[in-house]
């Protein structure tokens, strides 16, 4: 299972919400599609919204690197009890790399 964070200025929600519906409508592999999440939440420093997927081998990376623009995307796996590894060293950037608070992760 993998995660995908998608990130957004609040001035780009429009932009972010447009990729969700195109992700909705036109990505069949993606498991769940979050709605936009408009203020920091978790370890997030971004607005965002979140997508779920079974297989990053689905081509979904090729695709959201395409189609992201200017948002960047954090994309990790869920390992299950090592949160802080899987959103760092464990972790893709599509864009510029943001980071995370780690210190509201588990280890």
């Amino acid at each position: 299972m993998y995660h995908g964070h998608v990130y957004f200025p609040l001035r780009f929600a429009e932009q972010a919400e447009t990729l969700r519906q195109k992700i909705l409508s036109e990505r069949k592999d993606i498991l769940e599609v979050f709605p936009l999440v408009q203020r920091l939440v978790g370890p997030h420093k971004m607005p965002m919204f979140e997508i779920h997927f079974a297989n990053k081998e689905s081509g979904i990376v090729e695709w959201l690197e395409q189609e992201r623009g200017d948002m960047s995307v954090l994309i990790h796996p869920v390992t299950g009890g090592e949160e802080t590894l899987d959103h760092t060293v464990r972790a893709i950037w599509l864009g510029r790399e943001l980071g995370v608070f780690e210190d509201t992760l588990s280890s």
